[in-house]
């Protein structure tokens, strides 16, 4: 009867240390999140290391849930429009010409992500998993900026930066970098300004500077406006007595910007890149783009063309998407789609938006990321499409997953007692 009664003692342990490990691999995953340019094949279906390491942390999450006897599905305050976006990903590979390539597309961008994006509301239920999280992006996506700034350091001592080009580690291109590292220099900012121990800040601050760096090495037009919003974000967003300290801060930033940038003004990459030409060239080559888009959508308005069936040859150049978050939502998805995603972003920035006067303590610290990110890609999407990769649409759900949970948990904080404060309360 006592081993019996120790083997009862011992199952919860065993199934702790199984959510546990669960919570280890979600934030492994979320390091390696641009290691999905691995890539072979299993048999005649084609995978990536980012994919497995998701399917892995699935398994092993649903492995714990049956030990523990809780099958179960945590409910979401997205979870219809979620449903109407993978509907729409069924019709669009039924719409596709390729049908082979639009399941991997929907498998790959959809399916996979929001599976994981349920795991991790799940897991995400405390400060200790966050910051495990967060430690474990930034990890990976510091090691991944130190690649690029290495990468474009080398490129520019050698003076063999191509023209109109900046060089890019792993990714195909440097506005693909931008893309990604946004959402992290968002929470490596929150990090910084509301630590809860001083590790957390020592963290913002080493991450703060590796993204920083190699964002601005990509010399992305649209990521450079999405931070100057972001600027204005991070002021509105403080106490009035850390206004000025956080103008100084960011004059210290655009001051060195302006010195890098300065001090590669004889580079041809450069000039081209921030000339008042440059931006003419592709604010007209922007709206070219969208306007052979819309021509393109004309016949097929409801339904779009299906995933991977836009491609615009534009001066020999082919474009897979349209430079744009909102089109390319309607291009892939139809229109069902883009209102299903519209739907989730804005309601996940107004939930997050309403809660931050009330959030406290690392939820805070989560919040003001999160909120931060969908500002980033929120202007960025207006010249790109951030999203539509392997890396960042898994980032998407898992920054929706952070701020499903941290506004969840203020508003039970807040049903139990008078909200106090505001938005810009003052960092610890």
């Amino acid at each position: 009867m006592s081993s019996r009664t120790g083997d009862r003692r011992q199952a919860p342990a065993q199934e702790s240390r199984l959510f546990s490990y669960a919570r280890g691999l979600l934030a492994v995953t979320a390091a390696c999140l641009p290691l999905y340019v691995v890539r072979w094949q299993v048999g005649p279906l084609p995978t990536t290391l980012l994919e497995n390491l998701i399917l892995a942390t699935i398994a092993l999450y649903v492995i714990a849930l049956w030990r523990a006897g809780q099958l179960r599905l945590r409910r979401s305050p997205i979870d219809i429009p979620i449903l109407l976006l993978l509907l729409s990903g069924v019709i669009s590979v039924i719409v596709a010409k390729d049908h082979r390539a639009a399941l991997g597309l929907y498998r790959a961008y959809f399916i996979e992500p929001i599976a994981l994006f349920y795991v991790a509301i799940d897991l995400l239920r405390g400060p200790s998993d966050y910051r495990r999280l967060l430690v474990g992006l930034g990890i990976g996506t510091s090691a991944f900026a130190a690649l690029n700034i290495a990468n474009f350091s080398i490129a520019f001592a050698e003076n063999r930066i191509a023209f109109g080009s900046p060089p890019s580690a792993l990714y195909q291109s440097a506005n693909e970098v931008a893309m990604f590292l946004e959402p992290p220099l968002a929470f490596a900012a929150a990090l910084v300004l509301f630590p809860q121990r001083r590790s957390d800040r020592l963290l913002g601050v080493g991450w703060s500077l590796f993204v920083g760096l190699a964002l601005s090495f990509t010399l992305s037009r649209g990521a450079f406006l999405a931070l100057a919003v972001f600027a204005v974000f991070v002021i509105l967003t403080l106490n009035p007595a850390f206004r000025k300290p956080a103008l100084a801060v960011v004059g210290v930033i655009v001051a060195g910007a302006v010195a890098i940038l300065a001090l590669g003004s004889h580079t041809p990459v450069v000039v081209h890149r921030l000339s008042l030409k440059a931006l003419e060239y592709t604010s007209v080559t922007r709206f070219e783009i969208y306007w052979e888009t819309l021509r393109m959508l004309l016949p097929h308005p409801v339904f779009g063309l299906g995933l991977g069936g836009f491609l615009l040859v534009y001066h020999e150049f082919p474009e897979i998407y349209p430079h744009d978050l909102w089109l390319t939502f309607w291009v892939e998805l139809g229109l069902l789609g883009l209102v299903a995603f519209a739907i989730i972003f804005f309601r996940l920035f107004n939930a997050g938006w309403r809660a931050l006067p009330l959030a406290r303590g690392f939820d805070r610290t989560v919040l003001w990321g999160g909120v931060g990110a969908l500002i980033l890609w929120g202007v960025h999407g207006i010249f790109d499409s951030p999203y539509w990769k392997n890396d960042m649409s898994v980032e998407f759900w898992l920054v929706a997953a952070m701020l499903v949970t941290a506004s969840a948990t203020i508003k039970q904080h807040a049903a139990h007692s008078a909200p106090t404060g505001g938005i810009g309360a003052p960092a610890a």
